[in-house]
């Protein structure tokens, strides 16, 4: 395995601590996998999408195809840095409401400071460089192509359900916000 192979996934399974180990929580609340409605099975097709992701980028890269170049693997190892360190600045700037699901609580509000600035939903775009990068560090470009269809279509429908859900939580506030900030890209989506 070549060294940006290992940093790739060493990447991805730090992005998987964060999910498993990082954020528990007192109320229980943040950390739970039990979804509602509201959700739209948006947490289900996530899980199953990265199941399919892993699988993929092994066999693209023991297949040997999309087989990039070595500065590209490098680049697929900068990309999980930045994710990582994206949805680390996202959850910090959320605090105590952050969740693993789509919730909101009484006392929250819309977050418009840290990364939310310039993008509603900075975890999402972390968690997609993460991918992303892992799949280019990994596996290659065929690889990040079949990971970044798949992630991008999940959390696109993810995406479509919170935003639904925010609206009906924080109404003009919110729609203010989406008027004012991009989804996933600043400046451009």
């Amino acid at each position: 395995m070549s060294l940006p192979s290992l940093l790739s996934l060493l990447g991805l399974l730090c992005w998987i601590a964060y999910e498993l180990l990082l954020r528990r929580r007192e109320d229980g609340e943040a950390g739970t996998w039990h979804t509602d409605d509201r959700d739209r099975g948006s947490t289900r097709l996530l899980l199953s999408c990265y199941a399919a992701s892993v699988p993929a980028v092994v066999l693209f890269d023991r297949a040997s195809i999309g087989e990039p170049p070595t500065w590209a693997r490098w680049f697929g190892v900068a990309l999980v840095l930045a994710g990582l360190a994206l949805r680390a600045w996202g959850m910090r700037t959320l605090g105590r409401y952050y969740t693993r699901t789509l919730r909101t609580v009484a006392t929250q509000h819309v977050v418009r400071s840290g990364p939310y600035r310039l993008i509603r939903h900075p975890g999402y775009a972390g968690s997609l460089l993460v991918w992303i990068g892992y799949a280019l560090g990994a596996g290659g470009w065929a690889a990040a192509l079949v990971v970044a269809a798949l992630l991008l279509g999940a959390y696109g429908w993810r995406i479509a359900a919170e935003e639904r859900l925010l609206l009906a939580s924080f109404g003009p506030a919110y729609a203010r916000y989406r008027k004012e900030s991009k989804r996933l890209v600043p400046f451009v989506y």
